[in-house]
């Protein structure tokens, strides 16, 4: 059995005790509203949804990350407060403005019970608040070789013959972002089908990324699959471990497929991105054709080097990614290449969440 979170635990405790409160309240809170609203809100659900229902304006919870409950009503009304300006510019007594009203006027019992109800809404929501959710254009990666096109989503759904994210629902995935348990969750989607691969287990998905990468033909990838492979298997929680994402795409919708990129990494917690490319001369860089001219030599290693300079940028542009290339006297000692691209998988550390179980024993709700 999984041991129990003693914060969650803690959370759970005073968002019931919270609810009591507001319970307490609310006779004395009906009869304010009645007074300033008319019968509008005398009941449980009306009140909780004249509150509750437009966070969605206040707040950016898609992208933004919140700590504490004092923060997180802080940033509730300042929302609040932008949102009563616009109405009042727009010339409506619109609810923003008769929320304001409440709130700044002498209600001390509507007061109160707003505080709490933003409290326990945070707390109920608390694993959602306190870690980073990648941008909406970023819950997205395509990758594979010419015959094998998978996409990795967030919140997968199939519309219009193609694969999008629910975007109202990213925020609300439990698993760390682009890792092990990610992929285990949303197994891959095939581009242009309705049709997801899924994995039963850990080692049925390395299994899979061992088969893709293997059809690159490339040894430096694949050794480095094979110590990603290892790494993995031998973790102490294999499913916290981010995801190396082979063969990463740019553009990959277009019929034409441009580049690609060995491997991707991004850290779960603050979506930062690091490329890998293997760049040995005999690839990327070597000349074909005897008896040519030095005047064509140096045409053609013009056009590759920016060839490979053009990639760099535009993955740069697009994703935001800090991008390594390793070239012949760098893949010399894979040892060092596999390393530097470890440390990043290691690097991946979740936030420190607040310590409300022991906040509850200072504050004397233990």
């Amino acid at each position: 059995m999984a041991k129990r979170d003693p914060n969650k635990t803690a959370r759970n405790k005073r968002v019931a005790e919270i609810k009591s409160q507001r319970r307490i309240l609310q006779p004395l809170v009906f009869e304010e509203m009645k007074a300033a609203c008319g019968g509008k809100y005398t009941a449980e659900a009306s009140l909780n949804a004249f509150i509750g229902s437009k966070t969605d304006d206040y707040i950016k919870l898609h992208d933004d990350v919140i700590h504490t409950p004092l923060e997180y009503k802080s940033k509730w009304l300042s929302g609040l407060k932008r949102c009563r300006s616009k109405a009042l510019k727009a010339g409506t007594n619109h609810r923003h403005v008769v929320m304001y009203d409440l709130i700044t006027g002498d209600h001390p019992n509507f007061k109160k019970y707003v505080s709490l109800f933003l409290e326990s809404s945070f707390l109920k929501h608390y694993e959602e608040h306190y870690k980073q959710k990648p941008k909406l254009d970023e819950s997205e990666y395509w990758f594979g070789n010419n015959d094998d096109e998978f996409g990795l989503l967030v919140t997968p759904r199939f519309a219009a013959d193609q694969w999008e994210n629910d975007n109202s629902e990213i925020r609300h995935f439990k698993n760390p972002y682009w890792t092990i348990a990610h992929v285990m969750e949303t197994g891959f989607c095939y581009m242009g089908e309705k049709r997801v691969r899924t994995f039963t287990t850990i080692e049925d998905y390395l299994q899979f990324f061992r088969d893709m990468v293997r059809r690159t033909k490339s040894q430096y990838q694949l050794d480095v699959a094979n110590r990603y492979i290892d790494f993995v298997s031998t973790s102490d929680d294999p499913l916290s471990v981010p995801l190396l994402i082979p063969e990463l795409r740019y553009d990959p919708h277009k019929k034409k497929h441009q580049h690609r990129l060995d491997y991707l990494i991004v850290n779960p917690w603050t979506h930062e991105k690091y490329g890998f490319e293997f760049s040995p001369w005999s690839a990327h860089g070597k000349l074909k054709g005897a008896g040519r001219k030095m005047a064509e030599y140096d045409k053609d290693a013009k056009e590759n080097f920016e060839k490979e300079m053009k990639k760099h940028k535009r993955y740069w542009r697009k994703y935001g990614v800090s991008y390594i290339i390793y070239t012949d006297e760098d893949l010399a000692n894979m040892d060092e290449v596999w390393s530097e691209m470890k440390g990043h998988l290691e690097s991946s550390k979740e936030p420190e969440q607040l310590e409300f179980a022991l906040l509850g024993e200072i504050d004397g709700d233990g």
